[in-house]
């Protein structure tokens, strides 16, 4: 599983790579560009078909970073979602998310993330 190595306003770095974008952490520990948006930075909405898309994946946990000043939302439809699967949906400020991110992962655990990178 990857894990995150620092983190700053519109740059984030896993497994050593630096990323410009909005990211998505798979289980596996594939790390890919968020598509929400055609944006560089992605939306500042994270919608149900972003939080469906992970659960495919299976994790037991999802972690949403909102952004490094929680500007960022998760849409009510996304997180019925979630209460509908009975996801273990965690959503913070991007800074915390990982902090709890990297925590699952030396846990061991099967997490899935999304992290918003700006605002």
């Amino acid at each position: 599983m990857a894990k995150v190595n620092s983190f700053e306003f519109g740059s984030i770095v896993i497994d050593g790579k630096q990323y410009d974008y909005d990211v998505v952490v798979l289980p596996d520990g594939a790390v890919k560009e968020r598509e929400a948006d055609k944006a560089k930075f992605g939306g500042h909405t994270i919608g149900n078909v972003e939080i469906e898309g992970l659960t495919k994946t299976k994790p037991e946990t999802i972690v949403v970073g909102i952004g490094t000043s929680g500007m960022a939302r998760v849409c009510l439809d996304a997180r019925l979602y979630g209460r509908y699967a009975k996801l273990n949906l965690v959503v913070l400020p991007s800074s915390e998310a990982i902090v709890k991110l990297n925590q699952l992962v030396d846990e061991g655990k099967r997490v899935a993330a999304l992290i918003h990178i700006t605002c």
